[in-house]
């Protein structure tokens, strides 16, 4: 089974997040509410798509189902390009495919409300919604689900700067890819007394 994620996924500016924490119901209206269950997905070189993997059978016979199969594809994945692998697509359905047919440095974390029927949204952003006793507006935050770290940049936003300027934080870091901005309440302010 994949993860399953005590979070929501919010539409934001064409995009979706993972919100999580105290306060992630202030941020918006859902797509998804909580619990959601979280996949990686690999880009599939022959179509614009990706495959959310839910089992892996290696060169060897040896089966490798959820969610041994995300370490599997992970670690082993360019040692065996021929090993099977299944998985669903993102608007419902599954595919086999080869793992040659995966771009395996494409990884892509997608979202749902249930652990084996999309459809399931990529997010792009993982917002932890929480006040924390430091300077910082916003922050990197330690990954939700550490298999997907290198897919997922993770952001902690305090609940004061929510609204239009949290909306502007959001889509600089959603624009820039960045992980490691930080802002201080006092850059805020002197950024907002700029304008």
């Amino acid at each position: 089974m994949p993860p399953r994620f005590d979070g929501l996924v919010l539409p934001f500016n064409q995009h979706y997040l993972l919100v999580h924490g105290p306060d992630a119901a202030a941020l918006g209206v859902p797509l998804f509410e909580s619990p959601v269950f979280v996949r990686p997905g690999y880009k599939l070189w022959d179509a614009p798509q990706y495959l959310l993997p839910h089992t892996v059978v290696d060169d060897y016979g040896q089966e490798f189902g959820e969610p041994a199969c995300f370490d599997w594809l992970e670690t082993q994945g360019d040692l065996f390009p021929r090993s099977d692998v299944f998985g669903y697509l993102p608007l419902g359905g599954e595919r086999g495919v080869v793992c040659k047919a995966l771009d395996l440095t494409d990884l892509a974390v997608f979202a749902g409300p249930h652990a084996t029927e999309g459809p399931w949204a990529r997010v792009s952003l993982a917002i932890e919604a929480r006040a924390a006793p430091d300077q910082y507006a916003v922050a990197p935050a330690e990954p939700p689900i550490p298999l997907l770290a290198r897919a997922l940049p993770s952001y902690r936003l305090a609940p004061g700067v929510f609204g239009a300027v949290g909306a502007a934080i959001l889509n600089q870091l959603l624009a820039s890819k960045r992980r490691d901005w930080k802002l201080t309440y006092d850059e805020l302010d002197d950024m907002l007394a700029e304008h």
